[in-house]
């Protein structure tokens, strides 16, 4: 950091600016105080779920997470923020939407009918990857009261959409994404 070094020189009397003593002594401190300063950049990222990597083993303990074997950084993040959604207030239908809104696809439409949870899945087409569904099913089933039931719906294709569609347009689809 050449601008804190100048600014340490300029500060000095100007018969010490060019002392190789004192050069080598202000390079040493300077040393320090650039790995100070990206340590403390390094802690104040700690700070944020987005950006959070090593303190995310410390609030995953301390919110009572057991990440799963293999989960990756993105993964755990949406799990802990789950957890903290879900932390607060009562059960409602918006308590549920900000615990799914927390979920890594974050495409899931929350409702109430009939005595039942009803979560929509609108993005993707298909059921989503399993870790990452069994991640959501957990973290919705520990907010949810238990005398209720969930019932999960994905998307497909349907004949419908599919019908206007061209084959390059087709082709761009994996069969598990069709409704049969």
């Amino acid at each position: 950091m050449a601008h804190e070094w100048d600014n340490m020189l300029g500060s000095l009397p100007t018969a010490y600016r060019k002392d190789a003593w004192v050069i080598a002594l202000l390079s040493a401190i300077a040393g320090v105080d650039d790995a100070q300063r990206a340590d403390a950049d390094e802690t104040a990222q700690q700070m944020f779920l987005d950006s959070m990597t090593w303190a995310l083993a410390i609030e995953e303990r301390i919110a009572g997470i057991t990440p799963a074997a293999g989960a990756t950084l993105e993964e755990r993040r949406s799990v802990l923020q789950a957890k903290w959604r879900s932390a607060t207030g009562k059960c409602d239908v918006d308590l549920i939407q900000r615990v799914c809104d927390s979920w890594q696809n974050g495409e899931v439409d929350v409702d109430f009918v009939d005595g039942e949870i009803v979560l929509k899945f609108v993005g993707a087409y298909g059921v989503p990857d399993a870790d990452a569904l069994a991640a959501l099913q957990s973290a919705v089933q520990e907010v949810i009261p238990a005398h209720l039931a969930v019932q999960y719906l994905y998307r497909y294709l349907l004949v419908r959409e599919v019908h206007g569609m061209v084959i390059s347009t087709l082709q761009t689809h994996t069969i598990d994404e069709f409704a049969f």
